[in-house]
């Protein structure tokens, strides 16, 4: 069946002929309408015709078809240089068989729906897709470069079922990178080529040993600091831990009260109510080792509340010996850890920097594995980074000094001012913000 052509297309440099419905598309025959004068090449030479051949391309979807434009591509050969050429159609893309709008809809589209479903709404190879979407983030890396960080950040999130590394600016409380790997090999490709990596001053982190070892060997100059939040959830643990312990040997009542009131043990102890101290006193009273290992938690966390290393360091090695033998198997892995990461969890009490974005994290990570279901890795990452609303809220404008110099050669005369100096304006990316990115997932904006 065929159709009116009068302007069906709207492309430059391409006039339809006729157009058919073949099932679900529309078939358009059509001829290029642009003679080129002279050789692009050489700039010089004269073209002559050297045959035609025809060539499909897709086209975006009209009135809910897909699009294929048959064309009589007409061949030139210049006679100074002999290269060979195709009359230009300036709406055509340039590295694939479909039109310049149709690769700006894949575009569009390959951020908000899988790379299966855009394939079928515009007929074409999924491998196609894909390649699409690879240079149209690499053209976002390139136009939306982030400052590297002085404070930065390593934590993980797992999606899709696997374990991801995930690049912080803690001081500005964004995303600075998603990885696909936090392996040892890839994290140490990634950070020796980072850009401005003598930038990065402070490192935090938990204690993963993969982290401090890529950090140790890619960025030697940077100090690393152990995440205090991490540290302190080891000491909750074990009173957690203890806590269903003990929990097993009650009758039913007393486990579900034992069950119902788990975070008052995990609150500091000046931050619990009158009434809340007796429910607690009461369980003490029943398991004294709780009661005991609870004041050892609480011993540790004041740590954290002193103000210089060398305090912190008393008071750390004070902390070690007040652990009696009935404790020590409870305590292990933090006595192990405040061991063998002494110096990084120290480090602490010179720059007292953290992952601290905690809720904000926990947010991305819900929201990234629900909208997870379909897209791969690369969508999702790319998603993160490059969310309009969310590097908005973390571009900062700063004003650099630029000076004037209406010296001559290498006099001045005396009455003459200092070079005049002015500033000029300029907007510094730091990376999608994580509050906004956190909001985003929840209201559901990606899905």
């Amino acid at each position: 069946m065929g159709c009116d052509v009068t302007d069906f297309l709207q492309l430059r440099g391409l006039k339809p002929i006729s157009v058919k419905v073949e099932d679900d598309i529309y078939v358009v025959e059509a001829a290029g309408g642009w003679v080129p004068t002279a050789c692009p090449e050489c700039k010089v030479g004269r073209l002559y015709g050297h045959g035609t051949q025809l060539q499909t391309f897709r086209d975006t979807p009209s009135h809910g078809k897909t699009v294929r434009i048959n064309v009589q591509r007409r061949r030139y050969q210049c006679q100074a240089c002999r290269k060979t050429l195709f009359d230009p159609i300036p709406d055509l893309d340039s590295k694939r068989l479909a039109t310049r709008r149709l690769i700006q809809h894949i575009r569009k589209y390959c951020l908000r729906e899988t790379f299966a479903s855009v394939a079928r709404q515009v007929d074409m190879d999924e491998k196609t897709i894909r390649h699409v979407f690879d240079d149209y983030v690499a053209e976002l890396a390139s136009t939306s470069r982030f400052q590297t960080p002085r404070y930065l950040g390593i934590d993980e999130l797992k999606i899709i079922g696997a374990y991801r590394a995930m690049i912080t600016n803690v001081e500005r409380n964004t995303i600075f990178d998603l990885r696909e790997s936090r392996s040892k090999a890839d994290l140490l490709a990634y950070f020796q080529v980072l850009p401005d990596k003598d930038k990065v001053e402070w490192v935090a982190m938990d204690m993963y040993h993969v982290y401090r070892q890529v950090v140790r060997q890619a960025l030697p100059h940077a100090r690393i600091v152990v995440d205090r939040f991490h540290i302190e959830r080891m000491a909750n643990n074990v009173l957690e831990k203890m806590r269903k312990r003990f929990r097993k040997t009650l009758p039913e009542r007393q486990r579900l009260r034992l069950k119902d009131e788990r975070r008052l043990l995990l609150k500091r102890q000046q931050d619990l109510t009158p009434e809340g101290m007796a429910k607690m006193l009461a369980w003490f009273r029943q398991f004294p080792l709780l009661g005991e290992a609870h004041a050892i938690k609480e011993g540790f966390m004041a740590i954290w509340d002193l103000r210089d290393r060398c305090s912190a360091e008393v008071a750390l090695d004070t902390w070690h010996g007040n652990i009696g033998s009935e404790l020590q198997a409870d305590f292990k892995d933090i006595l192990t850890a405040t061991t063998n990461w002494r110096e990084e969890i120290l480090a602490y009490f010179e720059n007292p920097i953290t992952n601290g974005y905690t809720e904000s994290l926990n947010g991305i990570t819900k929201g990234m594995n629900r909208m997870g279901r379909g897209y791969s890795f690369e969508v999702i990452r790319a998603r993160m980074l490059y969310e309009g609303k969310a590097l908005k809220d973390a571009i900062m404008v700063v004003e650099e000094p630029v000076k004037d110099d209406h010296s001559i050669g290498f006099f001045r005369r005396a009455t003459e001012s200092l070079p005049r100096q002015r500033t000029v304006r300029r907007a510094v990316l730091y990376g999608p913000s994580m509050a906004t990115l956190a909001k985003l997932l929840e209201e559901g904006h990606f899905e």
